[in-house]
């Protein structure tokens, strides 16, 4: 199995590595657009695994299509300087994003103890961005309510996942249930 195809790389590692580098190059337009860096490390990280698939043939296959146009909207809504786009203030900011970041981290936990390791998995991305977002805004760069958008429309969006999840037990197939109906590792 390589390394790049490791959960831990593909849930910690490459978001954050993403979220970061695409935050400080936004730096160069302004400080509007450094806290739009977390959903866009988010889009890529999701693009690279699991991928963007259409159409959509289950709830977890939306997850992707949500973060994106969150995050399309949100970069429309800051380009056209629209309301809800000015910078929170830093306490503010701050809670909010460490608030957001460990509702990913409980999502994740939700997900890894309800059986889909797919959905924790995404689950870990998000509260990798979110924390990204948080250090951005506990250095005091601009944090606005646009810019966390994209991060929580794609927490409710894992969260009714989760909430409709198929509980354990044996299906009707006979197969074991308690295995993720969604997850389906690339070994290589």
């Amino acid at each position: 199995m390589s390394f790049l195809y490791h959960p831990a790389f593909q849930s910690l590692v490459l978001p954050f590595v993403l979220a970061v580098a695409i935050s400080l190059l936004l730096r160069l337009a302004g400080l509007r657009w450094v806290a739009l860096g977390a959903a866009l490390g988010l889009v890529l990280a999701v693009a690279v695994w699991p991928g963007f698939d259409w159409p959509a043939s289950s709830r977890v296959q939306t997850l992707p299509w949500v973060a994106l146009a969150g995050t399309l909207l949100a970069g429309l809504a800051i380009a056209l300087k629209a309301p809800g786009t000015t910078a929170m203030d830093r306490p503010i900011g701050l809670v909010a994003t460490v608030l957001l970041t460990l509702a990913a981290l409980a999502l994740a936990a939700w997900a890894a103890f309800g059986g889909s390791l797919l959905l924790a998995q995404l689950g870990l991305m998000l509260g990798t961005v979110t924390g990204v977002a948080s250090l951005w805004a506990w250095r005091g760069t601009s944090v606005s309510p646009a810019s966390l958008l994209p991060l929580l429309l794609t927490g409710i969006g894992l969260a009714l996942c989760l909430a409709w999840l198929p509980s354990g037990g044996a299906d009707s197939t006979g197969e074991n249930a308690s295995d993720s109906p969604y997850y389906t590792p690339r070994w290589k």
